[in-house]
């Protein structure tokens, strides 16, 4: 007997239709299972492996990698390695870190990295640990904007599976090795409990007790200097990150980890560790030349007066071009009033034009002297100025330009930076860059241990 079918468009909709009934009669009644302890079905398992698989391949192919980026930079590798401590090896595990038992009923479980990043290309890492993976447990990045801390998680996983388990502990808990095995993600000293010294503990991973930042040799001038800044500054930018105003996928999740007592104890902290190697009257720089102290507060770059908790300031030796006043005001710099035409071509030409920057500014740009706010002697000035002098130059730059990209944020007077970093040039910014990160840094300690 043979049948004949005619199939027309009412027919086609109308078995559609069925399906589509069909399926939420199911969902409806409960019947099918989403319990862990099963697990998934062979077929399905590897559906959805194939499914996640070619969707990384195919949409990792938008990411560009970054030209003079290099993932076998040591510094670049230690950047991330705190983070990966609290952020990936509880689920992933880590060298002398066992998975939890917990982390291994999850389904899909969580995979073992040392195991598996070899089997996807950088711009696919980064494509996963920028965007995650739905129905996983794998997060997004905390900032979104910030691809360069995405690229040095990437710089971290690629070095992974080479880590020992002492070298582990040493990039990512801060060489703490804590009984026969790593906690995952160093709970011990990550702080989880809230406790002041275990949030100490928790910041010196990266920034070491000292504030100077962790590393030696090639990683020396991986971390931000935040040894002597002023406590307002540092509280204020903790708080902000805390609050989403300031992105940063490694600092977000530590700062919004504590209270606010916590935050303002780790600001007076960290502000009273030894910075620059001062003089009596003021801050060293080349040539023997000392910076005078301030007598009186700095003002706003974008006005003549600046106010600070609500009072008017007194006004400011910088003027309204942002150059600073007075013949006084420029003897210890140094600095020629013309520089060479064209851009600078050597380093040498490129520092002085950062020194000319930092002293004097370009008023034709509106770009006001760096030094009027961001000289290391706080005495008078804005406690929520950092100071610039020692600061690793990569961070200076790359925050330049998320202002410039009006992405970076902060505090309430992180607004200031940005049409001045909007009116800098990339060589200007490379210039200002490169001076400050000439400057003296702050005493090592001979030995970074926990405080007493």
């Amino acid at each position: 007997m043979r049948l004949k079918v005619v199939l027309t468009w009412k027919k086609v909709l109308a078995l559609a239709g069925v399906g589509m009934a069909g399926a939420l009669l199911v969902g409806w009644t409960g019947l099918v299972s989403i319990a862990a302890s099963s697990g998934h079905f062979s077929v399905v398992r590897w559906f959805l492996g194939w499914t996640m698989e070619n969707a990384v391949e195919t949409q990792s192919t938008l990411v560009s990698k970054p030209e003079d980026l290099d993932l076998e930079d040591p510094s670049l590798i230690r950047r991330s390695a705190g983070h990966y401590a609290t952020g990936c090896a509880p689920c992933h595990g880590a060298p002398g870190v066992s998975q939890s038992p917990v982390v291994e009923e999850m389904v899909p479980s969580p995979p073992r990295l040392e195991e598996k990043v070899a089997e996807w290309s950088d711009e696919e890492l980064f494509w996963i640990v920028k965007n995650g993976i739905k129905y996983s447990g794998m997060p997004a990045w905390p900032a979104q904007e910030r691809d360069d801390e995405v690229w040095a998680q990437v710089a971290f996983l690629r070095a992974l599976p080479e880590l020992t388990r002492a070298e582990y502990a040493e990039l990512a808990l801060g060489g703490e090795v804590v009984d026969d095995d790593l906690e995952a993600g160093g709970e011990t000293v990550a702080a989880l409990d809230g406790i002041v010294k275990n949030a100490l503990t928790d910041c010196a991973r990266c920034h070491g007790f000292d504030g100077l930042g962790r590393g030696q040799g090639p990683t020396q001038h991986t971390f931000p200097v935040i040894a002597g800044q002023p406590a307002p500054y540092l509280l204020a930018t903790l708080q902000a990150f805390s609050h989403g105003e300031r992105q940063s996928g490694f600092m977000e999740p530590p700062a919004r980890r504590y209270d606010a007592q916590v935050l303002e104890a780790l600001a007076r902290y960290y502000s009273e560790q030894p910075k620059l190697a001062d003089a009596e009257t003021g801050t060293l720089f080349p040539d023997g030349a000392v910076a005078p102290a301030r007598d009186a507060p700095v003002a706003d770059p974008v006005s003549d007066r600046a106010t600070v908790g609500g009072a008017t300031l007194a006004p400011s030796w910088q003027d309204e071009a942002g150059i600073l006043e007075g013949e006084g005001d420029l003897s210890y710099a140094a600095v020629p009033m013309a520089a060479s035409a064209g851009p600078p071509s050597s380093r040498e030409e490129l520092l002085e034009l950062g020194r000319r920057i930092a002293f004097e500014g370009i008023g034709p740009r509106k770009i006001p002297a760096c030094q009027s706010c961001h000289a290391s002697e706080p005495e008078g000035g804005n406690p929520f100025y950092p100071y610039l002098a020692g600061q690793p130059e990569w961070y200076l730059s790359k925050h330049l330009q998320l202002w410039q990209e009006g992405q970076r944020g902060g505090t309430a007077y992180a607004h200031i930076m940005d049409e001045i970093a909007r009116n800098m040039t990339d060589e200007q910014i490379a210039a200002v860059s490169a001076w400050y990160s000439q400057r003296p840094r702050p005493h090592t300690n001979e030995e970074d241990t926990v405080p007493q």
